[in-house]
């Protein structure tokens, strides 16, 4: 038997997903902030904002959701999911999806939509057969949250041809919401024993029902939010998942967190979430402005976990030591510092808001330049421990 010869760079799903993620982070950044600082945007199939609000979400968030998930699956269910040419055509689906909008003047606009909105079903059969396989019915909340997220989708480029009109912010809060309903399952998951694994005689406390209370709440305001922000299930259903939340986190902490670099990362990312989560309840009194809960929860949730998990994950699955060394907790620190100026400081010096915006572009943009000068040439090698 022929055994197969397949690049690193192909091996698994983390690698050419986390590398894409990196590369379009910081591309899509700069992009924006070009608009911002100098009124200069491409022309391309969306709005400027649009733009910005859908790469964020569907192109970096989603390549990192890829690349995570297509790792984990594989781990769960013994079975391969995309590797070798199955692999490369994938991340070439999510890549044409980034390029085609620019292209608009010789495209017609339903092909862009379709080429973009390919990319998530692909990724779902691809997770859901080793899991149908297998058994494992735990996971499929996982796929049910891919496909909401598609179905946004399916509705953002309907509402951009008019066909429908829903509005575009209202499905941003629906796809944003998901994405928190999936960052919490999968922090249930890996903190726990991150910190259990990381410092010697940690014990985390898990509670059931604290963590089937948090994912619930996140889970019915990711279902009222978008429509029903005023309301009192609204209310009713933020404080639950702000308690909740805080409960479940306070009761992962261990005395020495603060010291593991790999572990605060992610202890202060999920600390961002209940920081939107309060936000988004006093923006509904009018007490604070929504979009300062929207970017607590995307730069810093999102941002926070993301680079977290991408620099872990990168880390243990090429064989290398589980460690943050110094450039990469400069990056760590960078990051949060981006989210404090897009998010706290607009709260402190509200006349100062564009200059707070613009400089956390700048922070988000160079935490990720950091991980891809010191992590691509780890994604492209063979594993450290052969």
């Amino acid at each position: 038997m022929i055994e197969k010869r397949v690049p690193p760079l192909l091996s698994i799903g983390f690698r050419p997903f986390f590398l894409l993620a990196g590369l379009a982070s910081v591309t899509l950044i700069f992009i924006w902030g070009g608009l911002l600082q100098h009124g200069i945007f491409p022309q391309n199939y969306y709005s400027p904002v649009n733009w910005h609000a859908h790469e964020m979400l569907f192109g970096y968030t989603v390549a990192v959701v890829a690349g995570f998930l297509l790792t984990s699956v594989k781990n769960w269910t013994g079975i391969t999911t995309a590797e070798g040419y199955s692999l490369a055509g994938l991340a070439l689906l999510w890549l044409l999806g980034r390029l085609v909008p620019f292209a608009e003047a010789i495209l017609p606009v339903w092909l862009l939509a379709l080429i973009d909105l390919a990319f998530l079903p692909c990724l779902t059969i691809y997770l859901a057969i080793p899991l149908w396989r297998e058994r494992k019915a735990r996971n499929y909340i996982l796929i049910v949250l891919l496909l909401s997220m598609f179905v946004a989708n399916i509705l953002f480029h309907l509402d951009t041809f008019g066909v429908t009109s829903i509005g575009v912010s209202h499905l941003y809060s629906l796809v944003v919401g998901a994405i928190m309903v999936l960052v919490a399952i999968i922090a249930g998951r890996v903190l726990p024993f991150f910190t259990q694994r990381g410092l010697p005689g940690a014990q985390p406390i898990s509670w059931p029902w604290v963590d089937k209370i948090s994912i619930g709440s996140l889970l019915a305001l990711m279902l009222i939010k978008p429509f029903f922000v005023s309301s009192l299930a609204f209310m009713a259903c933020s404080i639950i998942a702000i308690v909740a939340n805080t409960i479940r986190l306070t009761g992962w902490y261990c005395k020495g967190v603060h010291k593991v670099g790999l572990l605060w990362v992610l202890f202060t990312g999920y600390a961002w979430l209940i920081v939107g989560l309060t936000l988004d309840f006093m923006a509904a009194f009018s007490i604070a402005p929504p979009q300062l809960a929207l970017h607590a929860m995307t730069v810093g949730c999102i941002g926070v976990m993301t680079l977290g998990m991408m620099t872990r994950v990168s880390l243990g699955h090429t064989g290398r030591e589980i460690l943050a060394n110094k450039v990469i907790t400069i990056s760590f620190l960078v990051i949060n510092l981006a989210v404090f100026c897009r998010v706290i400081m607009p709260l402190i010096d509200p006349a100062g808001y564009m200059v707070w915006v613009v400089t956390s572009s700048g922070l988000w943009s160079l935490a990720f330049a950091i991980y891809i000068i010191y992590f691509m040439p780890v994604l492209f090698k063979k594993r450290a421990d052969a």
